[in-house]
């Protein structure tokens, strides 16, 4: 077993049974807090119930997790959307209240590492590299820097929003002070994915990386599903934020393509909420499309989602790896997203496919194409289904608590051997 840290943890997203960022703060606390003893940092948000529930049960005594509470006063809500810079000037304010907190409980508590979780954009480092302890990052990502020949899809709002965000993207990776002294200062910087790796080391200097996605697999013991019955529709699934990065659009012209030469029966399955919603649901009943709209569908029924449908589809333009790509693969079903980014890496030939960007139209002439396929190969398709599962193994929560272990080890060794140098 290895030895047992004392980790301040800056999660300001962290709540049970959430998605995105909360369930990423979330997931590495749990994760985290099995092995090691946890002083967590949090904003208190409006799910904060559930981890000061946990934190003073039992099991969060048992872990030994001490919880400190900083509000941040601005919200990501939809009206700050349009206007994200409010929002992490806001959350500056929060990094610096925390760098604050953090001085003063050095002087009376032995940290061992600070870990910056979340959020895991790489705009905001916080400021506790500047503290003498070893500073773990991550996991980082690095969005805004993605191809621009899918603007057409965005909505004029999400335009502006997305050509913004790739302006400040580039000056803050290529004029930001503060990001490359945190780069300089990080004893271990974990990414998302080789795309921000590779970024952070051509961008800001970045020297030596992990590569982790910012989610992982929650296992559960579920029966295996069964194969598809011969000629019985093909159940699809897309589960989503609805704004225009997600592409649910792309998914919808695959439909059409299909819909309009009535060759094989299907079943749509369409769950979420979001500015795109009523847009995606007109195109689905002007094309026709068999389809069923969910709405936003509460994080703990997803599971059975999944497990009813054959192929689920993921054609984020721009996005982290997301928990549904994890959440999909964990219940047997097979993933069908675009190859790029965190996507490319965690969708393999064993539990589903990938298709490359090169136009809107292509993309959903592939994406037809491999419903097709997949509705007359049914033994391939179901092939799929079980390699899903065992590709979710390999990015359980299990397997991340031990490779955060071997990086925490690595850290404390080094600064060992450099007190001693």
């Amino acid at each position: 077993m290895s030895q047992r840290y004392k980790i301040l943890i800056t999660a300001n997203h962290c709540a049970p049974d959430q998605g995105s960022e909360h369930g990423v703060g979330w997931n590495f606390l749990t994760g985290i807090s099995a092995h090691h003893d946890v002083l967590l940092v949090c904003n208190r948000h409006d799910y904060i119930r559930g981890v000061i529930d946990f934190v003073q049960s039992e099991e969060g005594r048992k872990r030994n997790i001490r919880l400190f509470l900083i509000e941040q006063k601005v919200k990501y809500t939809r009206g700050i959307r349009l206007f994200p810079f409010l929002y992490y000037v806001d959350y500056r304010r929060w990094q610096k209240k925390v760098y604050r907190l953090v001085s003063e409980l050095l002087k009376t508590e032995r940290i061992d590492i600070i870990h910056h979780i979340t959020n895991s954009t790489f705009r905001e480092p916080g400021y506790l590299w500047k503290l003498d302890r070893p500073f773990v990052w991550g996991p980082v990502s690095v969005l805004g820097d993605g191809p621009v020949r899918f603007l057409s899809l965005y909505t004029w709002k999400e335009r502006f929003k997305t050509v913004a965000r790739r302006v400040t993207c580039m000056y803050q990776l290529r004029f930001s002070r503060r990001l490359k002294k945190a780069t300089g200062s990080a004893a271990a910087c974990i990414c998302d994915c080789r795309h921000t790796a590779e970024v952070m080391h051509r961008r800001l200097g970045l020297r030596r990386w992990d590569v982790m996605p910012e989610t992982c697999a929650i296992l559960r013991d579920i029966p295996v599903p069964p194969p598809r019955e011969a000629a019985s529709p093909i159940r699809l699934l897309w589960a989503a934020g609805f704004d225009s990065r997600k592409g649910a659009i792309l998914l919808v012209e695959a439909l059409r393509i299909i819909q309009e030469a009535g060759d094989i029966p299907y079943r749509l399955t369409v769950a979420g909420d979001g500015i795109c919603r009523k847009k995606i649901i007109r195109l689905c009943g002007k094309y026709s499309l068999a389809y069923d709209y969910m709405g936003r569908v509460p994080h703990g029924e997803m599971p059975s989602l999944y497990a009813h449908s054959h192929l689920f589809f993921l054609p984020s333009l721009m996005d982290a790896t997301t928990n549904v790509v994890f959440e999909s693969l964990a219940n047997y079903c097979p993933v069908i997203a675009l190859n790029h980014l965190s996507f490319s890496e965690v969708v393999d030939e064993t539990c589903g496919r990938k298709v490359d960007l090169v136009s809107p139209r292509q993309i959903a002439r592939d994406i037809a194409e491999y419903i097709r396929y997949f509705y007359h190969h049914e033994e391939e398709r179901y092939q799929l289904s079980l390699g899903a599962r065992k590709r979710a193994e390999s990015y359980s929560l299990e397997n991340r608590a031990c490779r955060l272990n071997a990086i925490y080890r690595r850290v404390m060794e080094e600064r060992a051997g450099a007190g001693t140098a």
